[in-house]
């Protein structure tokens, strides 16, 4: 039976799954609007680029307005600028033309990306209020547990819509927001305006907290980042794979999306229920996670074919899943409450800057394998060192606790 406690983390797990499906779930369906409205190929990548970036740039704008205005408020505004832009991309077939059409989908989906930009960081940022010690790192589990099934079931929700209509996949978008907005609406009762201060406050602030732990913050912010960035950029060389080199579509394609990202769903639950507040099992967790990747990426050097490219791609979300618990935990654990809302929303938004440029870095990479997995390879160590160098700059009395602040 669901506590009180279970269904806040439910409701707020929905909160990143929200932002996820937003960009994952039309990939599928890219080639059918491409078709229907007569557009080219950059036209119809146009749709994911304008989702993503406006969703990154807003994330830390997101945090001084929540803490201006409330986190509860500043969600419940997110989440109806997402259910508004769906309603503006689902109506923008019936209008006319094909430019009006197009166009209109265009400013739905910048719509939807400014709201979305307001979900999952803010998330994080509400769990390390409500949540503390043990409660607090099941809570960041549970919500990289949403984040990894709406990349899981996202593409099968973008299947469904095509063999539908493709623009229902807007109206079931609408439907899952007004869920959220009516649980957050319900179940989150913080609503009080936290450390409020001017712009210029804020941006010092934020300046302040960076220049005292830019020695463990940024390299956690830059492995985050860069974890993402292979990982969707590889989804979009497996997606490549699949269909035009080896015809693999329909629910097929789905299915194997499905394998290394409910892998990866599975892996983060695990870790998030393991490390708790243990410093040394968040330290096991990490290193694990980053040498199954290397590992993975150096196999894709060696190594091309289908198969071993669905494997490669299972371990490595395998070891994506143990270590970005711990990236959340790191970084909503280790900073004021004060500074919590601001670190958080940079953090998302260095994450989603690697949702948004992977697909379009590796669609270029891919063309050329062994160089692909080369670029990879060398960003992933180059996290590793900093992550390392990150952890011996920290004096004895600066360990990276996991304690609630």
């Amino acid at each position: 039976m669901l506590n009180k406690d279970n269904i806040l983390m439910i409701i707020l797990g929905f909160l990143p799954f929200v932002m996820v499906i937003g960009n994952s779930m039309f990939i599928p369906i890219l080639p059918t609007i491409e078709m229907e409205l007569g557009i080219n190929s950059a036209q119809t990548g146009l749709l994911l680029t304008v989702f993503s970036i406006p969703a990154a740039l807003i994330i830390p704008f997101t945090g001084f307005f929540a803490n201006k205005f409330g986190r509860k408020k500043i969600i419940l505004i997110s989440l109806f600028l997402v259910g508004t832009g769906s309603i503006l991309s689902a109506v923008s077939p019936f209008i006319g033309s094909t430019e009006a059409s197009y166009a209109l989908l265009i400013i739905g989906r910048v719509i939807q990306g400014l709201g979305a930009g307001g979900t999952a960081p803010l998330a994080m940022t509400l769990v390390g209020d409500l949540f503390t010690a043990g409660k607090r790192s099941k809570a960041l589990g549970t919500i990289e547990v949403f984040n990894g099934l709406g990349k899981m079931l996202s593409p099968f929700f973008g299947i469904i819509a095509v063999m539908i209509v493709w623009h229902s996949a807007f109206w079931f978008y609408l439907l899952l927001v007004t869920v959220t907005f009516l649980g957050i609406l319900t179940y989150v009762n913080t609503d009080k305006p936290t450390y409020p201060m001017s712009i210029k406050q804020y941006r010092n602030n934020v300046k302040a907290v960076l220049t005292k732990e830019h020695k463990w913050l940024l390299p956690v912010f830059f492995t985050g980042g860069v974890i993402l960035f292979i990982l969707f950029g590889l989804l979009v060389y497996l997606s490549y794979e699949a269909e035009m080199v080896y015809l693999v579509n329909g629910m097929t394609k789905g299915i194997l999306f499905a394998v290394p990202l409910g892998v990866m769903t599975i892996c983060s639950y695990f870790s998030g229920r393991y490390i708790g507040d243990d410093v040394g099992r968040v330290k096991i967790m990490v290193s694990s996670g980053l040498g199954l990747m290397l590992v993975v990426l150096i196999g894709g050097m060696l190594q091309h074919s289908f198969v071993m490219l669905v494997i490669m791609m299972t371990f490595f979300s395998a070891g994506a899943g143990f270590l970005l618990p711990c990236c959340n935990l790191f970084v909503t654990s280790n900073v004021s409450k004060e500074d919590r809302g601001s670190v958080v929303s940079l953090y998302g938004m260095v994450r989603f800057m690697g949702v948004a440029l992977g697909p379009l870095i590796y669609s270029q990479w891919m063309y050329n394998e062994w160089w692909m997995f080369m670029y990879s390879f060398l960003l992933l160590i180059g996290a590793v060192i900093w992550l390392y160098v990150g952890w011996l700059a920290l004096g004895d009395g600066d360990s990276l606790s996991t304690s609630p602040t």
